[in-house]
């Protein structure tokens, strides 16, 4: 560039050599810069090329993920269109399992509404009472017979009324004969069965049973007619027992109580037999009295223990009907002093008014019986004898005094027991079975025999027995 500069200032249009010069001076400058300007091109092309390279990869790359996602959305609108056929080809399945099921619901339906309605018409007409209850406990359904079996009203069994409150309602109007019937649930269904009574219309079963929801099942069934055949049964059984009983207790007392009369007439007999042409007449005449009060003993004592096994097995019978009292005593007392040929007995009576009871008149004279016969036996001859009647509250009585030997302390608490006689009597005729059996004809009528005695003194035996309603006639 020095070189060129002076060249330059002697520069003038038209000098040829100096631009010559100039040309060859810079001809060889210009060959530089066009190698430059070459190689600069030949960098720049290589580096656009390199450029290029690294753009057509890139653009390849991105043909590649243009192509990966055009392909995927491919796939996806595949899958997508699948679903969609499959989802149209669901919901018309479904539609048509809908169609079917909401036709078989109708038909469930329709078919449960008519078992309901032959369910709800054989429960009306069934002889039976029957409740349904929901699971709250409440009232859902009833029918007629149910307040025709049992004595309440229509207005008791309202739907809607609680369980426990009807349970109470029927508990209250009837006699359970179980004891399960004053709960409910007592095992573990929550089940219940108990016979109830009803006042003057017979026996009804009522059974309660838990449902699978939780609800309960209420049952009532008429059963009178098998209570009866139950109880005739039952009575049966009892009299075959009774009868059992019956021989039995006469069997033991014949064994216990027939040996010493029957021993007495046996030597009596052979004494008889042997020496009987030898005796005199007077002694003839007594032995022949000791064998007839031996028979007579075994005769009464054949009468006692018949009583005692009847009462044993059940045998005895009251006809309870509302009788005199008084009349009663007096007839009783009047046939003892005929039999004792004496006139010692004492009526008395404290009542303003007839003592009407309600007894078995032939009972009550059997009782009286033994108990007037006893003051005679067990008093002295010329002892008085009272018999005294009177009213205390709701029972009549009757007491038999005598004034004679009275009975040891130490003998009362088992005076009334079977065979037993006092210490102070053992050497008097008798078998210990008259106060027991007189007890138990007394209890037999719902009344009792009470005793009072001082040793020495005397005795007094007091029958009650309960008066009649007011108004009754003998």
């Amino acid at each position: 560039m020095n070189a060129i500069e002076p060249l330059l200032e002697n520069l003038a249009p038209g000098n040829l050599e100096a631009a010559d010069r100039i040309h060859g001076k810079l001809k060889p400058v210009m060959m530089q810069l066009n190698r430059i300007a070459n190689a600069v091109m030949i960098e720049e092309w290589e580096a656009t090329g390199e450029r290029l390279d690294e753009h057509r990869s890139s653009t390849l790359q991105v043909i590649a993920s243009v192509v990966g996602i055009m392909l995927s959305g491919l796939v996806l609108v595949g899958l997508l269109l699948s679903a969609l056929r499959q989802r149209a080809s669901a919901q018309r399945a479904l539609a048509t399992h809908r169609n079917e099921l909401e036709d078989q619901v109708e038909r469930r339906t329709r078919d449960l509404s008519s078992e309901r309605k032959r369910l709800a018409a054989a429960i009306e007409t069934a002889p039976d009472g029957f409740a349904a209850f929901d699971t709250q406990g409440r009232l859902a359904l009833a029918n007629p017979q149910l307040a025709e079996l049992l004595p309440m009203s229509t207005a008791s069994l309202q739907l809607g009324r609680p369980l426990a409150s009807i349970i109470q309602d029927i508990r209250g109007l009837t006699r359970p004969e179980e004891t399960q019937c004053d709960t409910l649930g007592t095992d573990q269904n929550g089940s219940l069965q108990c016979d109830l009574e009803i006042q003057g219309q017979g026996w009804r079963q009522m059974m309660i049973r838990q449902t699978d929801d939780g609800g309960h099942v209420l049952r009532v069934a008429d059963i009178t007619r098998y209570k009866q055949a139950a109880l005739s049964l039952e009575n049966a059984l009892r009299r075959e027992q009774g009868v059992s009983d019956f021989y039995r207790s006469f069997a033991a007392t014949v064994s216990h109580q027939f040996r010493t009369p029957l021993a007495v007439i046996d030597s009596g007999l052979q004494r008889l037999l042997r020496r009987g042409e030898q005796m005199t007449p007077q002694d003839r005449q007594e032995r022949y009295t000791r064998l007839r009060d031996a028979v007579a003993h075994m005769t009464r004592l054949v009468e006692s223990a018949l009583t005692a096994a009847r009462l044993d097995g059940g045998q005895v019978e009251a006809e309870a009907a509302p009788c005199d009292l008084a009349s009663i005593t007096q007839q009783v007392c009047q046939l003892q002093e005929e039999a004792a040929g004496t006139r010692r007995i004492t009526l008395e009576s404290t009542a303003s008014s007839p003592l009407l009871v309600i007894c078995d008149r032939a009972l009550v004279e059997q009782i009286l019986a033994n108990l007037v016969s006893n003051a005679l036996k067990y008093s002295a001859p010329d002892a008085p004898i009272t018999v005294r009647l009177d009213r205390n509250g709701e029972h009549a009585s009757c007491s038999v005094q005598d004034r004679g030997i009275g009975i040891p302390e130490a003998d009362m608490p088992q005076l009334f027991e079977r065979f037993f006689r006092a210490q102070n009597v053992a050497a008097m005729p008798g078998i210990g079975l008259g106060l027991n059996i007189a007890r138990h004809l007394a209890r037999f009528q719902h009344g009792d025999i009470t005793v009072d005695s001082r040793l020495g003194v005397g005795t007094t035996f007091t029958l009650t027995l309960p008066l009649a309603a007011e108004g009754a006639e003998p």
